[in-house]
């Protein structure tokens, strides 16, 4: 069985930096989700949150998930 990754393409998280604030970050993301959808903002920061080898990137994209779970599942 082959298994594919997801591709991850610059700016399909619409200017997220995990060097910004949480707020900035929030905004970003509150935006994101408008236009493309809960389920897929949150699968393109889980790809980002497997693939990458830095721990800070790691650790923020999860606490935004978190951020976008408590938010939008009620």
């Amino acid at each position: 069985m082959v298994r594919k990754w997801a591709k991850i393409v610059k700016g399909h998280l619409y200017g997220w930096k995990k060097d910004s604030s949480d707020s900035t970050r929030h905004k970003i993301l509150d935006i994101a989700v408008k236009k493309d959808g809960y389920a897929t903002i949150v699968r393109r920061l889980n790809q980002l949150r497997n693939v990458t080898k830095d721990r800070s990137t790691k650790s923020i994209a999860g606490k935004d998930m978190k951020y976008l779970k408590d938010k939008h599942n009620k």
